[in-house]
């Protein structure tokens, strides 16, 4: 049998997703930066990707707030 979810819950489904990821990067960028390789074009494009997710995150959680 299959079920199927609402919007919100896969909206809340991906949210968990982007909410690991970041975690992922902010660690990865710490580990970048206590190997003082800030500087490095890796920790520029993981630097902007987290920006990305961040305002992903903020997307979802304001189409999350328009069900409640």
């Amino acid at each position: 049998m299959t079920e199927t979810l609402s919007r919100e819950e896969a909206l809340q489904n991906d949210l968990e997703n982007l909410y690991f990821t970041r975690k992922y990067y902010i660690g990865v960028l710490a580990e970048l930066e206590q190997l003082g390789r800030t500087h490095t074009a890796e920790f520029k494009k993981i630097e902007k990707d987290l920006q990305i997710l961040s305002a992903n995150i903020k997307r979802i959680e304001k189409e999350i707030d328009t069900y409640a």
